[in-house]
């Protein structure tokens, strides 16, 4: 079983790395917190590794820190919460925001993660129940990786693909990154710029 990797990163876009490991060029998918904190290619890096093998396909998934990897692995032991669906809720909200909503049974915080709804934020909290405080406990450890950078155009695409990347139609995406950039101040990084435009679209 693959755990981790190290190699040459080739290609990163929202949701997606492409890293050259022994002359093979690997496509994982991430979330977008390991996006964000990634440098820009070429460059050497270390990935943690999920393989998930089904009958018709081999999935690699990629993370920067084993708290994202930690926190895949056990949004997945539910029922019905895929990879997909992990690595959008990942992407949208911190490990201890989520274990303060699922201790606090907030319905309507889960349900505002796009792709879930009230159905899955009530299994969540039933079968996470004796998770929760793990999660609400996680946080990054000092001196992880993070990128800086300003809102300028380059940065509002990236937000826009990323909100596209978590189930977004375009003119959604535009619209609340639009919103973002107006309420933060020029020198917000990336991460909260879509944090803030997340904001704008919960129900």
């Amino acid at each position: 079983m693959i755990d981790r990797l190290r190699g040459k990163l080739l290609e990163k876009s929202a949701g997606r790395v492409v890293v050259e490991v022994g002359g093979l060029g690997l496509s994982l998918q991430t979330p977008l917190t390991t996006f964000l904190s990634l440098p820009n290619p070429p460059s050497e890096v270390t990935l943690m590794v999920r393989l998930i093998i089904r009958e018709e396909s081999w999935d690699m998934y990629g993370f920067l820190t084993p708290l994202e990897k930690d926190s895949f692995d056990i949004l997945t032991s539910v029922t019905r919460v895929g990879p997909k669906l992990a690595l959008t809720i990942i992407s949208s909200m911190k490990p201890g925001e989520l274990g303060q909503a699922l201790i606090s049974q907030d319905l309507a915080k889960l349900a505002s993660i796009k792709g879930i709804g009230l159905k899955t934020a009530e299994r969540l909290i039933v079968e996470l129940k004796d998770k929760a405080g793990k999660l609400a406990s996680m946080s990054a450890a000092p001196g992880e990786p993070s990128q800086t950078l300003s809102p300028q155009a380059a940065e509002r695409e990236e937000a826009i693909n990323a909100l596209i990347y978590l189930g977004y139609t375009k003119t959604e995406a535009e619209k609340a990154a639009n919103i973002a950039l107006k309420k933060l101040f020029p020198e917000s990084d990336l991460e909260t710029i879509i944090r803030e435009a997340l904001k704008s679209l919960s129900p």
